[in-house]
């Protein structure tokens, strides 16, 4: 197999668990509360909500490794990337400005989750 079919795999596989993290995620947020869940045998697309959590979890753990190799198979574009970026000032400043919005927006996002 060559290399550009393996990098291909791996971003299709990396892109499947994307979207199968996205759908399990969204039906954990939107599961009623345990026991409530329990008593009125809720399910998202036939699956309970244990059942989603299990799909989650083995999924990111999948991807985990799935990403760990795209970086291996990628990592020359990558570097050469960050050398470009670190040449041009402005772009490294909004790439830097860009994730530290990221970040700020999710620990904004996990505080409200403690207060609701």
């Amino acid at each position: 197999m060559g290399r550009r079919l393996t990098k291909t795999i791996i971003d299709v596989l990396l892109l499947t668990g994307l979207i199968i993290m996205g759908i399990t995620g969204l039906g954990m947020y939107l599961a009623p509360s345990g026991r409530v869940a329990r008593e009125t045998h809720w399910t998202f697309l036939g699956l309970d909500k244990s059942t989603l959590g299990d799909v989650h979890t083995y999924f990111g753990f999948v991807m985990v490794a799935i990403g760990v190799i795209h970086l291996t198979l990628n990592w020359k574009p990558l570097t050469s990337l960050l050398k470009n970026l670190k040449n041009s000032g402005s772009d490294m400043a909004k790439v830097v400005l860009t994730l530290m919005l990221v970040i700020a927006g999710v620990f904004v996002y996990l505080n409200t989750l403690g207060r609701a």
